[in-house]
């Protein structure tokens, strides 16, 4: 894993972390030649996308209402190889909120908030476009010796 994926992950930990686990959502990937697009079906709002890759590839885009996709063509330069997205969205569901710290701005904290859910997955880029894998094909595991 290079470190600018790296650090995105430990970036999305400690965010994730500061409000509580987000759940799993059930999504499908629906993507184009060059377009990332994940379905979450409905019921979410608050959506974050977000697409990490080689040589420091970076890319994300949020919307209120409508699910984001990224495409990799309108981003800039891209290389072929193993790109890692993230869908991160709000429920409609209400979960209290645990955080005892004083966040400083003084007042009543909120008892509850909106709750959370993502998902993630890994597609691969080969001669400028996103492959179609088979979904039953995994990736390769690497033993040590």
């Amino acid at each position: 894993m290079n470190s600018a994926t790296l650090g995105l992950v430990a970036g999305l930990a400690v965010c994730v972390s500061s409000v509580g686990w987000a759940e799993e959502m059930k999504a499908t990937q629906k993507f184009t030649e060059t377009r990332v697009v994940v379905d979450p079906g409905a019921g979410y709002s608050n959506y974050t996308l977000t697409v990490t890759g080689p040589h420091g590839f970076h890319a994300s885009a949020s919307s209120k209402s409508e699910v984001p996709a990224i495409d990799l063509r309108r981003i800039g330069a891209f290389d072929d190889g193993t790109y890692h997205y993230q869908l991160t969205a709000s429920t409609h569901e209400r979960v209290p909120v645990r955080d005892t710290l004083d966040n400083g701005r003084g007042g009543r904290r909120p008892d509850s908030m909106v709750g959370s859910v993502s998902t993630s997955g890994v597609f691969h880029v080969k001669g400028g476009t996103i492959v179609k894998s088979d979904p039953a094909e995994r990736e390769p595991t690497h033993r040590r010796r």
